[in-house]
């Protein structure tokens, strides 16, 4: 269902109030529901881009916002003196809905939070500290414009009115856009053009103020800030999903020169207070009064506030609730310390003084490192670059890498920096980084997140079946009742279960020697990560936490991948649990050009099967170039571009060559193969058959073939998905497959059963671009929390198949 922009359902059971709001939202079309049964019938018929509701109706009308728009935007009106709405409203939030709340009095001040809601500004836009000029070049010429304003999306600045502006309509691209501070480069732009472009006020002096839009730097693509969270009923409903996650809190002084953790905290909501307990030092640490900022990391994002110490006791902490949190999404979202379990150090000689320097490292990931240094003696300016850097890893063995100082901020004491007389810490970015070292830092991360999570390349692959065979998960090619544990799977599991070559990694939940859970990943694609392979062993009581817990260490291990742009996702329809959850978040994370949805049916044919001859006049030859370019541009006018470009049905990867190499390099197997049917007035059909080693995607539909019919209704069109299959059929026998296996569409598979394949039921497919494993993530948990706390009955957890 496609929203309606300007649409705002307002649902309040006072016709004078809705009323009001109809007036206040004029320019808006609004529609009005005195209650849950007509907003019911409006949602049936459209998708608002608002609902605006009563508190006391929304929390029954959720289901109904789920299933019929779970993209619009929800707000509730609440007064601000009805503390019996606020408390209700705070534990609809603390079951992971999301939702704004407004002050329930139709003023300009209501209007204007509308219009803040239905814009979703990436982030409010700030005066720079003292003087910022900008430099870049358009249609050949080259500007110069001090800096007005930033944002995270773009940059306001001032051109002098001699300024040929009609050179920098909106649209136009600004070439080598830099921001400087006197000589120091501040900001350098990888793209930028021109939104918009006005004459300054008359209070604002002479000239220009123009618009620019950017991308985010290159170096900078894995970090992002989240607009500030003031929802008062969002951060109650934050703080206490935390809480009951076990997450802990930490408290630093507002200089930053202090962080003690806390490993457990309970929220007061009719106190407006957090009470901090067990923390990590001992002593009275913080005193009342004191000004500090309360820390926490929570689904993958650190969430910081300031606030106030209440009372204070040696051992426990109360502080006020924060009035608002900065969100900070983590640089891949896999720092971790590095720990006495987790040792890693650095040791390098300092390119400006010699001094040979060893340095256990404070937090690392795969992009980046960090170490305490003194400032008072010692000297890392950002930018110098560290050429020949030792890194020590947990089992004792080095990994020689180059990495570049990136910043050098205020380090928080710790025992590395008790002995400095100006403690500080200086970040890296890792320019390069052997293979074994990046497998060693995602298996600490992953031990960080999850101490019952282990590589599974560290079992015997018997182990790893046996889950499977204990779950009942079945694969056609692959059958329990053979005694031997099947080779290929034995064959793939040893060489890439490590994911030392980038191309699968498989993790398991292991406790007290037993294995409770399974899941892998997969390149692919070029650029493509498929989760797969999720299974959890029946009857275990951490059912739902070991799934979300094993889906999101395989986001968070596929989004540090550099070279991974999308991930993917498969689950059958017939497993309806399965079908709802991740069908639910996947409309939600709709989004045209970074997300796509995609159904397939796989068929089986033994290829030996007696098959009808072809048509005499339908030819099949293998596609060439000029074929594969027609393919190509078809496939862009008719199919989704996400879907074309995670499955390399673009521009010269259309065989996988690229992949193939990598595969390759392995020794293992993966490419495509193209043929057509060429008709009097061009192509009639294609087919691509891909092949792969046996056992790396246990169903084998990536050893299979795919239809594309230039016009899938024509009259000729069955013939010629005959003749496209009786080719696919006969390359598959040739590569030793005893099945043949076509991911059919609803259009193919009439022709297909018509020719004796068996249907094994719909299947869909969830593409997303790497910027949404975070939102993938947070709804996941909230999924999760809601059937921890308020699960049904006997209902279980259906794992099977989740990712094929």
């Amino acid at each position: 269902m496609t929203v309606t922009t300007r649409a705002v359902l307002v649902v309040h059971p006072e016709a004078e109030r809705r009323g009001r709001l109809r007036a206040l939202l004029d320019g808006y079309e609004v529609l009005e529901a005195s209650n849950r049964q007509e907003a019911v019938e409006f949602l049936t018929k459209t998708a608002p881009a608002l609902v605006l509701t009563h508190p006391d109706i929304f929390p029954r009308l959720l289901k109904d916002l789920e299933r019929y728009t779970p993209r619009s935007i929800r707000a509730v009106l609440c007064p601000r003196d009805n503390a019996q709405a606020h408390h209700s409203l705070v534990d609809v939030a603390a079951a992971g809905h999301m939702f704004f709340t407004l002050e329930d009095d139709p003023s300009p001040a209501l209007r204007r939070a509308v219009q803040e809601l239905l814009e979703l500004r990436e982030s409010e836009r700030r005066e720079p500290h003292g003087v910022l000029e900008a430099c870049f070049t358009a249609d050949g010429t080259t500007f110069r414009a001090r800096l007005l304003d930033v944002a995270t999306g773009g940059l306001g600045l001032r051109l002098e009115s001699s300024v040929r502006i009609e050179r920098l309509t909106p649209g136009t691209e600004l070439e080598g856009l830099q921001v400087l501070r006197g000589d120091t480069l501040v900001l350098r732009a990888g793209h930028a053009t021109v939104r918009m472009v006005r004459p300054l006020r008359a209070h604002e002096g002479q000239g220009f103020h123009l618009g620019v839009s950017l991308e985010r730097p290159v170096e900078h693509a894995r970090s992002s800030a989240a607009p500030l969270l003031n929802d008062s009923v969002r951060i109650r409903g934050l703080l206490r999903r935390a809480v009951r996650a076990g997450v802990g809190f930490g408290l630093r002084t507002h200089e930053g020169n202090r962080l003690v953790d806390f490993s457990r905290a309970e929220v007061l909501p009719e106190e407006s207070r957090l009470v901090l307990c067990e923390q990590s030092q001992p002593g009275t640490l913080f005193h009342p009064g004191d000004v500090v900022r309360l820390c926490l990391d929570f689904g993958g994002v650190c969430h910081v506030g300031t606030t106030a110490v209440l009372n204070s006791e040696p051992n426990q902490v109360e502080v006020a609730l924060p009035r608002t949190l900065s969100l900070h999404h983590r640089r891949n979202s896999l720092r971790f310390r590095s720990s006495a379990e987790r040792p890693f150090a650095v040791s390098f000689n300092s390119p400006l003084t010699g001094e040979a320097i060893v340095r256990p490292l404070l937090d690392l990931h795969t992009g980046g490192f960090a170490f305490p240094f003194d400032a008072g003696r010692e000297a890392f300016p950002p930018g110098l670059v560290l050429d020949d850097v030792m890194l020590q890893l947990p089992d004792g063995t080095r990994s020689r890498c180059r990495a570049q100082v990136q910043d050098t901020g205020q380090l928080t004491v710790t025992e590395e920096g008790a002995s400095m007389s100006r403690p500080r810490r200086c970040g890296l970015r890792i320019l390069e980084l052997a293979p074994e070292a990046r497998a060693a830092i995602l298996d600490a991360f992953i031990k960080a997140r999850c101490p019952d999570a282990r590589d599974a390349s560290e079992l015997p692959f018997s182990d790893v079946w046996d889950l499977f065979r204990s779950a009942d998960v079945r694969f056609p090619d692959y059958p329990f009742h053979e005694t031997a544990t099947p080779e290929p799977l034995v064959d793939a599991h040893q060489r890439l279960g490590n994911g030392i070559h980038g191309l699968s990694k498989a993790i398991v939940y292991q406790r007290e020697g037993r294995l409770y859970g399974h899941i892998s990943g997969l390149r692919i694609y070029s650029r493509t990560w498929l989760s797969q392979h999720l299974v959890v062993r029946p009857g275990y009581h951490r059912h739902e936490s070991i799934s979300q817990e094993l889906v999101a260490l395989a986001a968070d291990y596929a989004e540090s991948l550099d070279d991974v742009e999308y991930l993917r996702a498969l689950w059958r329809c017939r497993n309806r649990w399965t079908s709802r959850i991740y069908g639910a978040i996947a409309s939600r994370l709709e989004r045209p050009g970074l997300s796509c949805l995609h159904a397939f049916t796989p068929c089986r044919l033994p290829v030996d099967a007696a098959l009808p001859p072809p048509r005499s006049d339908l030819r099949v030859r293998p596609a060439e170039t000029a074929d594969l370019r027609w393919l190509e541009q078809h496939l862009r006018e008719t199919q989704d571009v996400v879907r074309l470009r995670s499955s390399d049905l673009v521009e010269g990867e259309m065989t996988m060559g690229t992949l193939g190499g990598r595969y390759s390099d392995a020794r293992l197997r993966r490419s495509r193969s193209i043929a057509m049917v060429e008709g009097k007035d061009g192509p009639q059909g294609f087919v691509l058959m891909e092949d792969s080693s046996p056992g790396l995607f246990w169903a084998e539909w990536y050893n299979a073939f795919s239809l594309v019919m230039v016009e899938p209704d024509a009259r000729e069109a069955d013939a010629v998905r005959q003749a496209l299959v009786t080719h696919a059929v006969a390359n598959s026998a040739r590569r030793g497959r005893s099945t043949a296996e076509c991911l059919a569409s609803d259009a193919d598979l009439p022709a297909l059963e018509a020719l004796g394949f068996h249907n094994l039921g719909k299947v869909m497919e969830f593409t997303a671009h790497r910027r949404l494993v975070r939102d993938w993530n947070a709804y996941l948990l909230a999924v999760f929390e809601r059937l921890a706390v308020h699960g049904r009955g006997g209902s279980r957890v259906d794992d099977k198949d989740i990712a094929a």
